[in-house]
């Protein structure tokens, strides 16, 4: 039987799949003579699609991740039968050993790392977002994020196949026109950046939005530093 799960959180379940016994029939022996058989008394043979196998057992497992940034959630497992179990603390677990038997466990990292080590290390790494701000009226980075570059590398890098979108932004000083190119020519000096540093061209995309996307919105011809910036989303 199936859980149920509703889950604004992290879960790792495993699915232990029990031994499933089958009845098989053994083929009589062939008989080489060319007439009738006669089975007189001797029990009707049994067809081989009339023995079905047995339904396999099945031992369902839901244990609570906390995110990285220490976020718990909550999971609500129910089976058939059972009552409601609610997991709400970080390595909170349940087993489910059939219909109506829903068993709360204990988990600590140390033992979730590892039963449930490669299964986690199997996940596709979390998206994740970086900004960087740019001197104003140029495609300059300001000296803090001159020096958040090299952090920012180090964690692409660190993704075997990511996807990379890079979103330039202007403040609200200039024309549109003026402000869609320098936008783009902010996107595409941070991507060439990247590239330099050994980030494959074919994995980054540019854009630039110009004024219209504000971090913070501002009167029309209002210098705001945060929104001179560009956004990396990764995933």
């Amino acid at each position: 039987m199936r859980p149920i799960i509703h889950a604004p959180a992290i879960i790792a379940a495993l699915f232990f799949l029990g031994a499933c016994s089958q009845s098989t029939v053994r083929d009589s022996e062939v008989l080489s003579r060319s007439e009738p058989v006669q089975f007189n008394n001797a029990p009707q043979p049994i067809e081989p699609e009339a023995v079905q196998p047995a339904a396999p057992a099945r031992r369902d497992m839901v244990v609570l991740l906390p995110k990285p940034n220490g976020y718990i959630g909550g999971v609500v497992v129910r089976s058939e039968g059972s009552e409601p179990l609610l997991l709400n603390t970080a390595y909170a677990g349940a087993r489910i050993d059939g219909p109506g038997q829903v068993h709360a466990l204990a988990y600590d990292a140390d033992r979730a790392r590892d039963e449930f080590g490669s299964v986690i290390q199997s996940l596709p790494s979390r998206p994740a977002n970086f900004v960087l701000y740019f001197l104003e009226g140029k495609d300059e980075l300001t000296p803090e994020s001159d020096g958040e570059v090299t952090r920012i590398f180090s964690e692409l890098k660190s993704r075997p196949d990511p996807e990379i979108w890079v979103i330039g932004h202007t403040d609200a000083v200039g024309t549109m026109q003026y402000n869609d190119q320098l936008s783009l020519q902010r996107a595409e000096r941070v991507r060439d950046d990247l590239v330099s540093r050994g980030i494959p061209a074919e994995s980054i995309e540019v854009s630039g939005r110009g004024k219209r996307e504000p971090l913070v919105p501002t009167s029309e011809g209002i210098s705001e530093p945060k929104n001179r910036r560009v956004e990396i989303n990764v995933r």
